[in-house]
C-alpha cells in the first residue's frame, strides 16, 4: 500500500478526489436537509430523488458506452468542468436572490447525482486501465479509505456549516473544488488504450447490448453482483430515508445527520484498511458475505432500537459492511471483466441498480407518507435477507477461483 501511495498517478488521483468529494459531499448533505425542513419537504425530496434516479437510469447505458468509446481522462475532466460550472452558476443565483427556491435545490441535487454517476464509473474504468491487475486489491482499498475519509470530513463540516453559513457560499466553495480537481486530473499521465475506441462507429445501444451479451452467458456472475449491490442500494435509498428518519423518528437535528455521516465514514475507512487482509485470508467471496452480514446487522438495529445513540454507534458497522462489500465486489469485477468491456458491464449493473433504486425510492416514499420511516427500514431488511440467499446461491462461481474464470474471458483486440 505504501509503495502505491508513492506513485505519482495515485497522488494526483487521491488529491483530486478529496477536493471534489469534500465539496460535493457537503452540498449533497445540505440540500436534503434544507428540503426536508420545508413544508412538505419530505415528500418533495422523495419525489425529486425518484425522478432524478429515473433520469439517470435512462442515461446510464449511454454513460457506459461513452466510457468505453472515448478517453477516460477526457470524461473525468469533463465531469469536473460541468459539475463546477453548474454549481457556481446556481450559487451566484441563490446569493443574488437572497434565498434558494425549492426547484433550485432540486437542480443542485440532480447535478450532484449526475456528477457521481458519470465521474465514479469513469474513474473505475480509468484506474483499471492505468494500474496493473496485481494492484487492484490495494487500489480499491486505498480509494475506499480516501473516499470515506473525505465523506467523514464533509459530514463534519456539514454539521458545523449548514445551519450557520449562507448555503450559497458553501456552493461556491464546492464549485472551486471541482475546478481544482480538473487541474489535478489533468496532471495524471495517461495513454489511451486503443481497444477503448475500437467500436467507435457502433451505436450506443449496440455497445450496451455487447455488454449485455457478455453477461448473458454468465448468469451466476450477474446473480452475484446484483445481490452484492444491495448494501449500496440501501445506502442510496438511505440518503433519502435517513434525514427523514432522524427528524421524524429520532427527533434529531443537523448535527445528528452530520455526525452519522462522519461515523459511517469511520467504519468505511476501517473497512478499507482491513478488507484487503481479510480477502487474503478468506478470499473475495467469503469477504463479501462477511461484509454483507455486518451491514445487514446494522439495519436490524436501526429498526429495532430507534434511539440516537444506537443509530450513531451502529452507523460504524453500516459503513464497514457497505465499504467492505464494495471493495471486494469491485476487486472481483476488475479481475473478471476485461478493460475494453468494463464501462458497458459496469453500466449494465448501474442501470439495473438504478432501476431497483427507482422502485425502492418510490415504495419508500409512499411508506414514509403513510407508515413512517421506520417501516421503510424494515423493507430494506427484508430485501437484504432475499439478497443474502442469492449470494449463497452464486457460491459455485468461485469454486474454480478468479484465475480460472479469467482464463475463459475473450482476449482484448
Amino acid at each position: 500500500m505504501w509503495l502505491m501511495l508513492k506513485d505519482r498517478r495515485m497522488k494526483f488521483l487521491m488529491l483530486a478526489n478529496m477536493l471534489s468529494s469534500i465539496g460535493s459531499g457537503i452540498t449533497m448533505i445540505g440540500v436534503p436537509w434544507l428540503l426536508v425542513n420545508r413544508a412538505g419537504g419530505s415528500e418533495i425530496y422523495g419525489y425529486a430523488t425518484l425522478v432524478s434516479t429515473l433520469i439517470l437510469f435512462l442515461l446510464s447505458p449511454h454513460i457506459g458506452a461513452y466510457i468505453d468509446r472515448i478517453s477516460r481522462k477526457k470524461m473525468l475532466l469533463g465531469s469536473e468542468i460541468v459539475g463546477g460550472t453548474v454549481t457556481l452558476l446556481l450559487a451566484l443565483w441563490g446569493i443574488a436572490d437572497g434565498h434558494f427556491e425549492t426547484w433550485q435545490l432540486i437542480v443542485i441535487y440532480f447535478s450532484g447525482s449526475l456528477y457521481y454517476n458519470v465521474h465514479f464509473p469513469t474513474q473505475f474504468a480509468f484506474t483499471q486501465e492505468i494500474f496493473s491487475k496485481e494492484q487492484y486489491k490495494t487500489l480499491n482499498a486505498i480509494l475506499e479509505v480516501q473516499n470515506q475519509s473525505t465523506s467523514m470530513i464533509a459530514g463534519g463540516l456539514a454539521s458545523l456549516l449548514i445551519d450557520h453559513i449562507n448555503f450559497g457560499w458553501i456552493l461556491i466553495a464546492d464549485a472551486m473544488t471541482y475546478f481544482l480537481g480538473f487541474g489535478l486530473f489533468l496532471l495524471i499521465p495517461y495513454i489511451k488504450n486503443k481497444s477503448v475506441t475500437a467500436t467507435g462507429a457502433v451505436s450506443m445501444w449496440a455497445n450496451f447490448k455487447e455488454g449485455y451479451t457478455y453477461l448473458r452467458t454468465r448468469p451466476l456472475l450477474v446473480l452475484f453482483f446484483l445481490c452484492a449491490l444491495m448494501p449500496f442500494l440501501c445506502v442510496m435509498v438511505g440518503n433519502y430515508l435517513y434525514p427523514v428518519y432522524i427528524t421524524s423518528v429520532l427527533h434529531g437535528g443537523a448535527n445528528v445527520l452530520g455526525a452519522a455521516d462522519m461515523i459511517f465514514a469511520v467504519g468505511a475507512i476501517a473497512a478499507g484498511l482491513t478488507i484487503p487482509l481479510i480477502m487474503k485470508r478468506l478470499g473475495a467471496y467469503a469477504t463479501t458475505i462477511l461484509a454483507f452480514v455486518m451491514f445487514s446487522l446494522s439495519i436490524v438495529f436501526f429498526y429495532s432500537f430507534p434511539i440516537v445513540s444506537i443509530f450513531l454507534v451502529f452507523k460504524t458497522l453500516n459503513g464497514w459492511g457497505n465499504a467492505g462489500s464494495r471493495v471486494a465486489r469491485n476487486t472481483i469485477l476488475m479481475e473478471m471483466v476485461p478493460n475494453h468491456l468494463i464501462g458497458r458491464v459496469n453500466s449494465f449493473f448501474n442501470t439495473v441498480g438504478m432501476g431497483m433504486r427507482v422502485m425502492l425510492i418510490a415504495i419508500c416514499t409512499q411508506i414514509v407518507s403513510f407508515q413512517g420511516a421506520r417501516s421503510a427500514i424494515l423493507l430494506l431488511g427484508v430485501l437484504l435477507i432475499v439478497s443474502f440467499v442469492g449470494l449463497i446461491g452464486s457460491r459455485s462461481l468461485f469454486k474454480m477461483g478468479t484465475k480460472t474464470e479469467r482464463s475463459t474471458l475473450p482476449q482484448e483486440a
